[in-house]
């Protein structure tokens, strides 16, 4: 059974690239929207699932694992169904190269825990305020299809929820096992800063389509709009 997702827009035929959106603890699918009316970007549609379980008091507060814990079983419990969902948007004919997962928070630790297990060359990470759960697990499980897959890592300097020197050591742990990670610091709490939209919208223009937005804008006119 598929997690319970919203799809912005829903209007969309036939989109070229599609964004998972995972929020954080204690939310729902609901909660990334504000971030996704900034990112404006054509021919792409998001996919934004609320998390696997649920709080005693309210079905609408969700979380992905317990947050004390790290519960194993329940990351891979989830893991498996953010990969249904991954299945389920290649089965609908969206190359998997032009997939990428965004998480915050919570949500950050699951887009890194699947895409790095992922059978599929996926086109990219992007990881917000969050950190790697059992790194010793997934080393011995990372997938070779996405040993070369392009990760944002962001993180707030003021975060008392994540400190930044857990991003930090994170972001080093993802390095020291080969991957790419492009690194930032933010004036911030935990949470998404402006300047940090502007980031991740330029690297992920940059994962899609093969140049800056700099780039893009220079050959195609003043009037293109991202």
């Amino acid at each position: 059974m598929l997690l319970d997702f919203a799809v912005h827009p829903e209007d969309v035929n036939n989109p070229e690239f599609q964004m998972i959106g995972l929020h954080g603890r204690d939310a729902n699918k609901y909660a990334f929207f504000p971030f996704v009316r900034q990112m404006g970007f054509l021919h792409t549609q998001w996919i934004l699932p609320s998390a696997t379980f649920h709080s005693k008091s309210s079905k609408d507060v969700r979380f992905w694992f317990d947050r004390e814990t790290q519960n194993s079983k329940e990351i891979t419990q989830s893991r498996k169904q953010i990969g249904d969902l991954l299945d389920m948007s290649i089965m609908q004919g969206i190359r998997p190269e032009n997939i990428f997962l965004i998480g915050f928070s919570q949500g950050a630790v699951m887009a890194v825990d699947t895409a790095l297990r992922y059978q599929q060359r996926l086109g990219g990470i992007v990881a917000l305020s969050g950190y790697v759960a059992h790194p010793d697990l997934l080393q011995r499980e990372t997938s070779d299809a996405n040993r070369q897959i392009p990760i944002f890592w962001g993180h707030g300097t003021r975060d008392q929820i994540i400190s930044v020197e857990r991003g930090r050591e994170n972001a080093e742990v993802l390095k020291d096992m080969g991957y790419h990670v492009e690194y930032h610091e933010y004036d911030t709490s935990h949470r998404i800063s402006s300047p940090e939209v502007k980031d991740i919208r330029a690297f992920l223009h940059r994962h899609m389509y093969g140049m800056s937005i700099e780039e893009a804008e220079k050959h195609a006119g003043p009037k293109v709009i991202f």
